[in-house]
């Protein structure tokens, strides 16, 4: 919507938040809850609760790493101003 090409951003929030979180889920489901069934129940709501809780913050890190590649690494055609 606000971005000069939509979708640019999408590096940065696949690459800073979603594969961090799928690495934890996926030593949790593999490593802890295979072993101890309740504190992997336990680390899997933990986990829910600060995914949802620092979504905003997670996002507006990606927003700016986009914002900063822009900067440092600027297109000729990019409207940023200077």
């Amino acid at each position: 919507m606000y971005e000069r090409n939509p979708g640019d951003t999408w590096a940065f929030t696949v690459i800073g938040d979603r594969l961090p979180i799928g690495a934890l889920v996926a030593v949790i489901y593999f490593g802890v809850a295979r072993t101890h069934l309740a504190a992997g129940a336990v680390l899997f709501a933990v986990v829910g609760v600060l995914v949802v809780w620092t979504a905003p913050n997670r996002w507006g890190v990606g927003i700016a790493l986009h914002y900063l590649s822009r900067r440092y690494f600027a297109d000729p055609d990019d409207p940023v101003p200077d």
